[in-house]
């Protein structure tokens, strides 16, 4: 890997000063830069704080060759780790204001804090945020600009902003006093219109070249929410799509647009392990590159302040909740979410202690609400916090059984597919086929609304009886009572999968308290082998594996 990093470095730089140089003799055109344009780009950064004094080094490295240097990013900053959540946001964009970034636009977790919270950190963010297809429902119109312009000498580039559909717009972020929503994602086809207008009007207004930045995934998520590629495919004048959400890396690919043109496709997966670099070179040719950042020395202001805001932040933290005799991973060796799609030892442990703790029959976390590894060793608060960093809450219900067969069936109506929705379960076990097309109706919210009269993918639901410590065959009558966070059962997050059941107590606590008092008051301090183990609550047919 260093040696093709290495490769890629010297190639680019030759790039660069090879435009120099032409630069120097009276090159350029209006349509084409006169030096080299540099765009560095990274998504779903999700707190990952040490990374970004790497991004700067690189980003300053190219502004002593270049006077056409960019940074953008697309999406999913502010939350996801200890120092975005304890301070809602703020830490993180005082240090991008350190590092310097000239456009963004929001990833779904943007949205996290609420409306007010997030129009406060663009007040304070000095970089521009764009997006194309977030409307105000009361007026009609886009809450954010749509594209930004920035000009490299003669040339002018049009950065457009686009946010994933998949942002769940039926809790209390985007309603207004009266329970109404107010604030949407445009949906499918609607996307591809309010794309199109951004371009065309980037386009009119000047624009040599459109760079989207897109917080979409390269995957469709079934025919509900567009991805980067059928963004692509559905329009024309985009020439580079920056994109972030499914966390994957792609260094270059090429998508046809709706005239057949090849577009460039890149992503730099997450946490800042990769820095991407996008180059427009003097000819008009764009071409991209991830640069690894673990070989990249630090610029040492950046991370001087980046060391500030960690200790002001995180040592109210370090006191130990508990000792853990194993490592519990959200991740497999590769990489992959594995509480996003299987029964996991780390969602085992959450849920058991969710359940334990408020004494009912089972409990329910969804994948996407556990974002980090738990250490082998001394655990602190901070883990928990990586663990669980979103600050809900935990939550009791009730729902008879015929409505948990039916929330269970909404759960897993994309498997084999990642879905953030997927359910890490305690008290209860159950098969999948993930052969059958999902039973499961939504609205036009993405919000569960029944599921039809047909072969349905949960089968053989068993509960554990807190009488005889046994599983027994679900009771579609019988009444259950559940724990989970407040997002799921009261802000009817994940599809809105428990909008039918019946809230009982709406705050028990946070969810990290609830694990540390777990560990020290029903596991005597420390998880053990026998606490956190994969043991057949969730059994797929046919069993199914990561791409």
């Amino acid at each position: 890997m260093t040696n093709r990093l290495t490769s890629h470095l010297f190639f680019l730089l030759c790039i660069l000063l090879t435009g120099c140089e032409d630069s120097c003799n009276g090159g350029g055109t209006p349509d084409r830069p006169e030096k080299p344009v540099i765009v560095v780009f990274e998504n779903d950064v999700h707190c990952a704080v040490d990374g970004y004094a790497r991004l700067a080094a690189v980003r300053d490295g190219y502004k002593t060759l270049t006077p056409y240097v960019t940074t953008v990013s697309c999406g999913d900053f502010v939350q996801g780790g200890v120092v975005g959540s304890v301070t809602r946001g703020e830490a993180i964009v005082d240090i991008m204001n350190r590092v310097g970034y000239d456009v963004v636009v929001p990833g779904n977790h943007e949205f996290d804090y609420g409306m007010d919270r997030l129009r406060e950190l663009d007040q304070k963010l000095e970089a521009d945020i764009v997006c194309a297809n977030f409307l105000d429902l009361r007026t009609g119109s886009l809450v954010f600009s749509p594209y930004r312009m920035l000009s490299y000498g003669d040339v002018d580039i049009a950065f457009v902003g686009l946010t994933t559909t998949t942002t769940h717009v039926a809790g209390p972020t985007f309603r207004d006093e009266r329970d109404s929503i107010v604030y949407t994602f445009s949906p499918r086809e609607e996307l591809y219109t309010y794309a199109q207008q951004a371009v065309d009007a980037a386009r009119k207004e000047g624009a040599d070249y459109v760079v989207a930045l897109s917080h979409l995934g390269d995957v469709d998520w079934l025919a509900e929410h567009p991805s980067s590629v059928s963004v692509i495919a559905n329009t024309t004048g985009i020439d580079v799509v920056l994109d972030g959400h499914d966390h994957h890396v792609i260094s270059d690919s090429i998508v046809l647009n709706r005239e057949g043109k090849p577009v460039l496709l890149a992503s730099t997966g997450t946490e800042l392990k990769y820095a991407g670099v996008l180059t427009l070179d003097k000819e008009g040719t764009f071409s991209t590159n991830l640069v690894e950042l673990d070989n990249i020395q630090s610029d040492s202001e950046i991370q001087s302040f980046v060391d500030e805001i960690k200790e002001q932040n995180l040592s109210s933290g370090d006191r130990v909740v508990g000792i853990n005799e194993q490592p519990l991973a959200i991740y497999d060796s590769l990489g992959n979410r594995l509480v996003r799609t299987h029964e996991t030892a780390i969602g085992n442990f959450c849920t058991d202690a969710f359940r334990l703790v408020a004494g009912t029959d089972i409990a329910l976390l969804n994948g996407g609400g556990l974002r980090s590894n738990l250490p082998q060793g001394e655990l602190t608060h901070n883990d928990l916090l990586n663990l669980m960093p979103f600050a809900n809450s935990m939550c009791v219900g009730s729902l008879t059984g015929q409505q948990l067969l039916d929330a269970l069936e909404v759960c897993v109506r994309i498997l084999p597919e990642e879905n953030g929705s997927f359910m890490q379960v305690s008290g209860l076990r159950m098969e999948v086929d993930t052969t059958l097309a999902s039973p499961v109706v939504l609205d036009e919210h993405d919000i569960f609304v029944r599921v039809d009269n047909k072969p349905r993918r949960v089968s053989n639901v068993q509960v554990l009886s807190r009488k005889s410590g046994s599983y027994e065959p679900i009771d579609t009558k019988r009444t259950y009572t559940l724990a989970t966070f407040n997002y799921i059962l009261i802000d009817m997050g994940c599809d809105g999968c428990l909008r039918y059941a019946t809230t009982i107590s709406a705050d028990l606590g946070r969810d990290t308290d609830v694990l540390a008092t777990y560990i020290s008051r029903h596991l005597g301090g420390r998880i053990r082998q026998q606490d956190a183990q994969v043991e057949g609550r969730i059994t797929c047919k046919p069993p199914h594996t990561q791409p």
